[in-house]
């Protein structure tokens, strides 16, 4: 079975949606939000952007293969 890269970006992004739903239940959890928090989860939303744009060029490639 050939590697799938789209495949293996959705889970890549799943995976760090995840974790970002674990750094937004900290932030809410009751007491002080921690500049650690706060951090940890703009990183993963960093994270996340960076595999949406790999998706959306890889997406682009295909279709621009398939119109060859």
């Amino acid at each position: 079975m050939a590697d799938d890269p789209l495949q293996d970006l959705e889970k890549a992004r799943a995976a760090l949606v995840a974790k970002r739903l674990a750094w937004a239940k900290t932030i809410a959890a009751p007491g002080e939000i921690s500049q650690g928090a706060i951090s940890a989860i703009i990183e993963v939303q960093q994270a996340i952007d960076v595999v949406d744009r790999a998706i959306e060029e890889l997406e682009e490639a295909e279709e621009e293969d398939d119109d060859e």
